[in-house]
């Protein structure tokens, strides 16, 4: 019988935009635009950065980004300044065809700079059976908030954990993978995901990264795991708005999903910004992206680095 999770994303036929501004606003949805807390840059150009500085380069084969969500990190691979990784031939892996779709006309927009992605593609593709050869990708395979999307079993992520068994057979020698997703060095919990009306509606597990890091040192892979705001150079002392202070703002005014810095919040929101006792933390705060959860995103988002 088919897990329901990966249904869910198999049969999804949710917009882009609802789907992250409405159902799982992940920390690179809310820091996809230039922000000072990455220095003026987008989640994109400053994760990808990290990557490189850490000796890793595209290759031949390029990146494979698995779930590549509405597209913004490859376009921000295209358009800004990801270090190697620049313009870098890319292919997007997706199960939601309405997210492949989505990903496809953005990086196709013509109107920007540097105009469309011209080294881009996207199959429709299960990250549990990649569609590569063994020993075949000597570039970077990224999974961007995306293997608590995997399926589950007696409460565990078992898919992350195949996943780390295909990478180790599709990486070949100077091939390197990423994965990030919150989670610790501890038992697995529930996060329940729905938007109005219950579209969207699914259930995932966060990252028991004891058990990843054992099954990429069993593969034969090299392990490194570093805080996500390290990685990405994160100032975790500007203040901005977290998704709660925009779920609370968007019920009376129309604004982005997008964690706007604190000054510009309550500049273009001055009477709602009291009235709605908007907290506006900061980036290291336990109530930051989501004031409800059990911590925030400098305590509970992992970046893993595997490598041939």
């Amino acid at each position: 019988m088919e897990d329901q999770t990966r249904a869910h994303h198999r049969l999804d036929r949710l917009p882009a935009r609802r789907r992250f501004d409405e159902v799982e606003c992940t920390v690179s949805h809310l820091l996809r635009l230039p922000h000072p807390a990455l220095q003026g840059r987008r989640y994109g150009e400053a994760l990808l950065q990290g990557i490189a500085s850490r000796g890793l380069g595209p290759g031949r084969a390029g990146v494979v980004e698995i779930g590549g969500g509405a597209g913004h990190i490859a376009e921000a691979a295209w358009r800004g300044e990801a270090g190697a990784f620049t313009q870098a031939r890319w292919t997007s892996l997706d199960l939601s065809p309405a997210l492949l779709a989505a990903q496809r006309r953005r990086v196709s927009e013509p109107s920007q700079p540097r105009g469309p992605h011209q080294r881009w593609a996207g199959l429709r593709a299960d990250a549990l059976d990649l569609p590569f050869r063994s020993r075949s990708l000597d570039g970077l395979v990224l999974a961007n908030e995306v293997i608590a999307d995997l399926p589950v079993a007696a409460r565990r992520n078992t898919g992350a954990i195949r996943l780390v068994a295909e990478l180790a057979r599709v990486l070949a020698p100077g091939g390197a993978a990423v994965l990030t997703e919150f989670g610790g060095d501890f038992e697995p919990g529930p996060v329940q995901l729905l938007a109005a009306g219950g579209d969207g509606e699914h259930l995932e597990w966060s990252i028991d990264f004891r058990a990843l890091r054992a099954a990429a040192g069993a593969a034969g892979l090299g392990v490194e795991e570093l805080p996500l705001h390290a990685l990405l150079g994160a100032d975790l002392s500007v203040r901005c708005a977290s998704y709660t202070d925009l779920w609370r703002l968007r019920r009376f005014a129309s604004c982005d999903v997008f964690a706007a810095p604190e000054a510009q919040v309550r500049k273009r929101f001055p009477l709602l910004s009291r009235l709605l006792a908007l907290e506006l933390p900061e980036l290291g705060s336990r109530r930051w992206p989501d004031a409800t959860a059990p911590a925030g995103f400098a305590q509970l988002f992992r970046a893993l680095i595997l490598r041939r």
